[in-house]
């Protein structure tokens, strides 16, 4: 494994102002590299008559010198210096610029800048690849204007620094990947075979997989019984693995167990790439849903208001990740059935049984020329019904302690008629593993997070929730000041310890994330097992 190791050094900025009235700006390829921000270049030298930023008396300035040190130490956020032409301007940094070449490495070099610049501040890959959400995520700061501003900028630097997210999760997971990525540098994995799930282990059971568990958790013994003193160290890996701290070890806890040095890179690269794809400065009230966590967070004035835990879409049905609005709350919501439910669920159960669904409380209504009408599942052959069919059949549930949707949806209008809502099975808030649901998101106190929705809305009261509910009508309140909300895939966090968690990949989505950026020559390490 390769690892560029660089260390930091700041110095004053040195600004040059070299006429270049003759310079050719368009060139497209210098050094057998492609200029990829060639037009940004051409415009900004053009503009400032060619005077020059990073090239002075056949030398690289001083502030240029110090981004090719940062540059080399990018891959400790996951980035490849070779993407920014490392090899090439640390030639000119150590060595000097050639005469009459000038002008060629000074594009060059803003060619650079303008490529780690975009990376350091958003999408490294095209959200349509990623199979992301095509309007949520930073593409990157534009080419042009980071020229620009940088040419205005003391510490030219530290202002390509302040690009990346500047939390401390950020920087302690960073910190993280560069610890394991020197550990496995020095100690390369050697033992990758992963131990089989022998089914739920209790304490106080005996399994040959004990002895295996007891090795990988750095427990002392070698017995295969499952006693109180290894419970102890389950629950503390539990803990540090965003599990639920019951000293079972189900599927979840074995995957967790099993997991590689290389696969908590792996998930460390995708995490860090993720937080760079959110626009900053984020809103100071706002709405966050970190869906492996299960977890949602209100955040007013910048800081966490409280925290619930949620039911996310089970991996057949995933809820995606994206960033809306949230304009206002539905109270006794009714429930339309979505089209993926109607198709793959009560489908094959209409047509066993046309009044298969009576107990849930769905009806039926056909759209024809005069709008919907009522009718009953008897009087249609579901077996004759295809999927176009079901397009024009409105199946639907009443508002009620038995809605699906509970007695509170949040309103935040999205192509994924994905949402926040009540439900009516809130025993399932008691497990551990929550991706149960079809895509929404399930709120375990949907009353505190409609308060907390309508909480600006002049004259607003947190009594009014509960005249709403017993009203029994559906009621919508607008909220007079919407607020952002995140749908966010994050694997790794920080815990109220300030402990790193690395959690469990619920969709396997980080593999996927930095299997196309190492296909893309994204990534600086030889990650031989995503091949």
């Amino acid at each position: 494994m390769k690892i560029f190791l660089q260390s930091a050094i700041a110095l004053s900025l040195i600004v040059i102002a070299m006429p270049l009235y003759a310079a050719d700006f368009s060139v497209a390829v210098i050094d057998g590299k492609k200029i990829s921000g060639s037009q940004a270049i051409q415009k900004f030298y053009t503009e400032r008559n060619g005077q020059f930023l990073w090239v002075s008396d056949n030398e690289l300035t001083s502030d240029a010198k110090d981004i090719v040190k940062d540059i080399g130490d990018s891959w400790k956020h996951g980035l490849n210096p070779l993407n920014y032409h490392y090899n090439d301007i640390t030639q000119y940094a150590k060595n000097g610029v050639p005469k009459g070449r000038e002008t060629e490495i000074e594009i060059l070099f803003s060619d650079a800048v303008i490529r780690y610049g975009q990376d350091l501040s958003g999408m490294r890959l095209s959200p349509r690849l990623l199979g992301e959400d095509t309007t949520s995520w930073s593409r990157g700061v534009d080419g042009y204007s980071l020229l620009t501003i940088l040419s205005e900028t003391n510490n030219r630097d530290r202002f390509l620094r302040q690009l990346l997210p500047q939390d401390e999760t950020y920087q302690r997971l960073s910190e993280e990947l560069t610890a394991i990525a020197e550990d496995l540098a020095k100690n390369p994995e050697k033992d990758l075979k992963k131990l089989k799930y022998p089914g739920l282990l209790k304490p106080g059971m005996v399994n040959p997989a004990i002895v295996t568990i007891r090795q990988k958790l750095g427990a002392s013994g070698k017995s295969d019984i499952y006693d109180e003193k290894l419970k102890k160290d389950v629950e503390d890996f539990q803990s540090r693995h965003g599990l639920a701290a019951d000293g079972l070890i189900g599927q979840r806890s074995f995957d967790a167990i099993n997991q590689t040095r290389t696969q908590k890179l792996v998930k460390l690269i995708a995490n860090l790439e993720r937080r760079r794809w959110v626009r900053r400065p984020m809103p100071s009230r706002y709405v966050v849903v970190n869906i492996p966590q299960m977890q949602l967070q209100a955040f007013e004035d910048s800081k966490v208001a409280f925290e619930m835990p949620v039911i996310i879409g089970r991996d057949s049905r995933p809820t995606n990740s994206f960033v809306d609005e949230i304009i206002g709350v539905r109270f006794n919501p009714l429930w339309y059935v979505p089209d993926t439910i109607k198709t793959q669920d009560y489908l094959p159960a209409l047509r066993k049984d046309p009044r298969a669904l009576d107990k849930k409380g769905i009806q039926f209504r056909v759209k024809d020329e005069n709008g919907f009408k009522k009718i009953s599942p008897s009087d249609i052959d579901w077996s004759k019904i295809s999927e176009q069919d079901l397009k024009h059949i409105q199946m639907y549930q009443d508002s009620g302690d038995e809605n699906s949707l509970g007695l509170i949806r949040v309103l935040m209008p999205n192509q994924y008629d994905i949402y926040l809502h009540d439900t009516n099975a809130p025993e399932l808030f008691k497990k551990d593993d929550r991706a149960l649901s079809s895509g929404c998101v399930r709120m375990s106190e949907p009353s505190r997070m409609a308060n907390f929705i309508l909480g600006s809305n002049q004259g607003w009261d947190s009594k009014k929730i509960e005249t709403y509910i017993a009203s029994h009508k559906l009621i919508e309140v607008k909220a007079e000041q919407p607020l952002s909300v995140y749908l966010l895939y994050y694997t790794a966090w920080l815990d109220q310890k300030d402990r790193v968690i690395i959690a469990n990949d619920v969709y396997g989505n980080d593999a996927k994330l930095v299997q196309a950026l190492q296909e893309k020559g994204k990534i600086p390490f030889d990650l031989k097992i995503l091949r």
